[in-house]
């Protein structure tokens, strides 16, 4: 269900957290021509890369050989101007936009734990999304949702 984390009351955030974990994900192993190191598409339809022969996709079931990670991985969004200063300050990644350009994945370390992180920017606005293992989900958020409080981040009510 998504969650909306605002600035301040009333206003429109500046960074924004959705925990997006029940979207279907699935890795595929064949079918697709997108890159390692790339994605393509947005939002709900998009497929990327992190490693040489599999791709993971997001939304309906592919066709094919397929495995589910819907209930394996949970899932991030953080959109704002300063989303990649927050994550910069828990992961090492070069997060400049020279350097990990919309359409871009990785998979890397975030505080510690492994993750996937596809940068799917919304509207022209930087957005990035997460994924951890599911065990380490409740962690992964509450360490964006500290890393934030340098941003004022501030945790909001669940959306109904």
């Amino acid at each position: 269900m998504p969650t909306s984390i605002p600035m301040e009351s009333g206003h429109v955030a500046e960074l924004r957290l959705q925990d997006l974990s029940d979207v279907g994900k699935w890795r595929v192993f064949d079918g697709h021509d997108v890159r390692p190191g790339t994605s393509t598409g947005s939002g709900d339809d998009l497929v990327w890369s992190v490693g040489p022969g599999e791709w993971t996709v997001l939304g309906a079931r592919p066709d094919g050989e397929v495995v589910d990670l819907t209930h394996v991985r949970a899932m991030f969004r953080l959109t704002g101007e300063k989303s990649a200063s927050l994550i910069n300050r828990v992961c090492g990644l070069d997060l400049d936009k020279g350097m990990f350009p919309t359409g871009a994945a990785a998979r890397t370390l975030l505080a510690g734990v492994a993750i996937e992180l596809v940068r799917d920017d919304v509207d022209a606005t930087p957005s990035y999304l997460v994924l951890p293992s599911r065990s380490f989900g409740t962690y992964v958020r509450a360490v964006i949702e500290d890393a934030g409080s340098e941003f004022d981040l501030r945790p909001g009510e669940e959306a109904s």
